[in-house]
């Protein structure tokens, strides 16, 4: 951990088994750091095996590659120990403070990992040498993810957004853009907005309003295996493939069961609360108190994946009867509605709540930044009254 850190927490290593100096002090300081070859690779190969089948491509074929970005539904899921027990661990301190356990986090929401891909294949066009991509701070589509839940200050249910990568993502790879500097303001803005905000907003008019003016962008590297940790403040956005192969990625969640307490009097602030505060440049907010109701719907995302999801199991069944194998061996949850198997997997994703007020997201209609773009079939209403759409690539 760097000097000034330890200055201002000398006790704060105390805390875990699990985190090493360096993952503390990166998460402070830059708000991500990087879970090296800790995903299961029993799961990540077997579920990359038919990638290809699902997006109905070829890989030796980029004729066939007929959309830059391809958000896949999630067919298989394990549990998040199970899954990466390594990272698992981490995580969880990151989100506990001194707390060894798991309590904080919220089971019935994101706590198993799946293959719900998300694929930037990169075009013909921007594997061009000549071609330039813009700066980060130029690119249009920053935002923070939230698809499913009234946002304050304080709210919890997207402590840390995930990134699983399921291939190597080299520099020019389409790694994610990251706004490091962006938190403060997001943090900022929400401190002074506490009527909170419903999806979908414009983040680029609201929380990241003052991308053009950040100055500390990370893009994104990894190794196939790796989980990168970042928090859940930090803007991002989608960057160019330059390489045109298929990077894939998944992107979970983490949500607590409880909104984050910024004024802890014991001053254990968990990591996540303390890269808050520091982003704001507080030791504590007493009293935050937001001005409406706490909401959680349906995750407003899914609705175009899930659409998927039927010609997804179908074309693996058909690649499965190829190989002389049971159309069963594909082990999808959509071959299982109307279980028991099917009612926790709903469950355990949300989607089992009741659509939100401004309707499911729709695809197709918002390709004015070069990207499968996406719009919003209902406008919110007020007090926010979006006018632009929002594009959630990673």
């Amino acid at each position: 951990m760097s000097g000034a850190l330890e200055a201002l927490y000398p006790d704060l290593n105390k805390h875990y088994q699990h985190l090493t100096q360096a993952d503390v002090s990166h998460f402070l300081q830059h708000g991500w750091f990087v879970i090296p070859n800790s995903m299961n690779r029993k799961y990540l190969d077997r579920w990359m095996e038919d990638l290809w089948v699902r997006m109905d491509m070829d890989s030796e074929d980029k004729s066939t590659w007929r959309t830059e970005y391809q958000h896949l539904p999630r067919h298989r899921e394990v549990p998040a120990a199970e899954f990466c027990p390594e990272a698992w661990q981490k995580i969880v301190e990151v989100c506990g403070g001194g707390i060894r356990t798991e309590d904080r986090i919220d089971a019935s929401r994101e706590t198993w990992y799946g293959d719900a891909f998300i694929v930037n294949l990169g075009t013909d066009e921007k594997a061009k040498a000549d071609y330039q991509s813009p700066h980060p701070s130029q690119r249009d589509g920053w935002h923070i993810d939230d698809d499913f839940f009234r946002l304050f200050l304080d709210s919890s249910q997207v402590s840390l957004t995930l990134l699983h990568c399921y291939t190597d993502i080299p520099e020019k790879g389409g790694g994610t853009w990251l706004a490091e500097d962006g938190m403060s303001y997001v943090n900022q803005y929400l401190y002074d907005h506490r009527e909170g905000f419903d999806p979908p907003f414009p983040f680029m008019e609201t929380v990241c309003g003052n991308i053009r003016e950040c100055k500390q962008f990370a893009q994104l590297t990894a190794k196939k295996g790796d989980i990168i940790v970042t928090h859940g403040r930090i803007p991002h956005a989608v960057s160019d493939n330059l390489l045109h192969f298929a990077r894939v990625i998944a992107n979970p969640h983490i949500a607590l069961k409880e909104p984050f307490n910024l004024d802890r009097a014991d001053g254990n602030y968990s990591l996540v609360e303390q890269a808050i505060l520091n982003s704001i440049g507080r030791t504590s907010i007493p009293n935050f108190t937001p001005l409406r109701d706490r909401m959680t719907w349906y995750p407003r995302n899914q609705g175009t994946k899930r659409n998927k999801a039927d010609a997804e199991v179908a074309r693996m069944e058909a690649a499965a009867v190829a190989k002389g194998l049971p159309k069963e061996s594909v082990n999808s949850f959509y071959q299982r509605k109307g279980t028991k198997d099917w009612e926790e997997f709903e469950r355990r994703n949300g989607f089992d709540k009741e659509k939100p007020p401004s309707g499911e997201r729709i695809e197709g209609e918002n390709k004015m930044r070069g990207l499968n773009g996406v719009s919003w079939s209902q406008k919110p209403s007020a007090p926010l009254a979006a006018t632009t759409s929002a594009v959630v690539a990673m």
